[in-house]
């Protein structure tokens, strides 16, 4: 009875609000074997960046629009404490020119790994492995984002240190989108000892149900730099499977392969299957895995 009136009485807020509100999340899991190095091969359930979100909109006069966004990773395989909005947490404002954005969510270089691998920057990926990633996520930032004018969108990420002894991050990219062609730019700079500069292409080759991506870095983390470079197709199988290759190496002398499949039911459920071998210059760091996983939409 309690959960029905607190149902009830969520229902009457949203309704009473003008905002338009909804919740959403993803659930992705993967049984997988997984080897380090020289060691033996642990079997484990691996959570794959599942979440829970709120979104909400509202139109405040004049063109614009102010949204707000409260995003959490959930560690679905072996649930512990997190944090609120430890994924994204965003309140924006946005109208026909672009949109202005204060809080915490990802910056560019991470945003390029997502749009221009073929396996999304997520489990089973060679990416972030081949290229830095530079930390993913920026907060106490602001984020801004033009809108598309002849394809070409910029956008700019400000993360405020907080600190007078330590510098301000600061990222963003210029993109370009016309049919069948997208490609970005990137940069990351923390100021201090850590940059990257990373390009991205890909091309949908709609006849033949193929994608070809790749992505071309020049890294540098705690002063050490690196280039590196990737390439990836997703190739169409049938209507609901599409099977997934990658190839990447650095500088470094690190060589790196990814295969899988994906296998969508319907847009709430797909099924996947992945394997990749990353090796390193140093045998200790070489990792091989495999897992079939699940993932649900809602």
């Amino acid at each position: 009875m309690k959960k029905i009136a607190l149902s009830a009485l969520l229902v009457g807020l949203m309704g009473m609000a003008q905002a338009d509100v909804s919740v959403y999340g993803k659930f992705r899991e993967y049984e997988e074997s997984y080897t380090l190095g020289s060691a033996s091969a642990v079997t484990r359930l691996t959570n794959d960046t599942s979440r829970f979100g709120v979104k909400a909109s509202e139109s405040v006069g004049n063109g614009i629009t102010i949204s707000g966004v409260i995003e959490t990773g959930v560690a679905v395989d072996a649930p512990s404490a997190t944090t609120l909005g430890d994924r994204v947490a965003v309140v924006s404002l946005s109208n026909n020119l672009g949109s202005l954005g204060l809080g915490r969510d990802k910056h560019a270089v991470t945003r390029a790994l997502d749009n221009f691998d073929t396996l999304e920057n997520t489990y089973g990926n060679i990416v972030g492995s081949v290229h830095a990633a530079q930390g993913s996520r920026v907060q106490n930032a602001v984020f801004v984002t033009t809108a598309p004018i002849a394809g070409i969108s910029v956008t700019y990420q400000l993360a405020n240190s907080e600190s007078a002894s330590v510098a301000n991050v600061q990222a963003g990219s210029i993109n370009y989108s016309a049919g069948a062609l997208s490609a970005t730019v990137a940069r990351y700079d923390d100021s201090i000892s850590s940059a990257s500069t990373i390009a991205g292409v890909k091309y949908n080759l709609a006849k033949t149900g193929t994608t070809v991506s790749g992505l071309y870095s020049d890294d540098k983390v705690s002063n050490v730099s690196t280039t590196g470079k990737s390439i990836g197709v997703a190739q169409v199988v049938m209507p609901k499977l599409t099977a997934l290759a990658s190839y990447g190496e650095n500088s470094n002398g690190l060589k790196a392969y990814a295969v899988g499949a994906a296998y969508a039911q319907n847009k709430a459920l797909t099924f996947h299957a992945r394997y990749s071998n990353i090796d390193s210059a140093n045998n200790a760091a070489d990792v091989t895995q495999f897992g079939a996983g699940l993932e649900y939409n809602f």
